[in-house]
């Protein structure tokens, strides 16, 4: 098994909910995003997964929430925006940003803090 991770990183806040109400003051973090994909073959130019293309994906949603409310984004409406749905949103939204290549993501981890961190892996099918 091959596998190509790409990390960036983005200053957002956010506020927890439940049932929609914040249970906790709006604040932020200097979060931390790595998405890991891979394979048992490489392709034609060796590789699993083009770390251009990769890079690409995840630099375009982290965008999205650099300097901005995770809490207030349309995607995340009646979703509490903990590190575990964050990281489950980069899965989805960087899988769809490869195309093709998209099918050879395996799991994000989304770091809020040092130490402090969350990992999705979709269900196996």
């Amino acid at each position: 098994m091959f596998e190509a991770a790409y990390e960036t990183t983005f200053c957002a806040t956010h506020v927890l909910t439940k049932d929609g109400a914040p249970i906790e003051p709006n604040h932020g973090h200097d979060w931390r995003v790595e998405v890991v994909a891979g394979g048992e073959q490489l392709d034609a130019i060796g590789v699993v997964v083009d770390f251009e293309h990769l890079k690409e994906a995840v630099k375009a949603v982290a965008a999205r929430f650099h300097y901005n409310d995770i809490t207030s984004h349309p995607d995340f409406r009646g979703v509490s925006p903990s590190a575990e749905a964050v990281a489950r949103y980069f899965f989805d939204e960087v899988k769809k940003g490869l195309g093709d290549e998209g099918r050879h993501l395996l799991r994000v981890r989304v770091w809020e803090a040092p130490g402090c961190s969350a990992t999705y892996l979709p269900p196996v099918a």
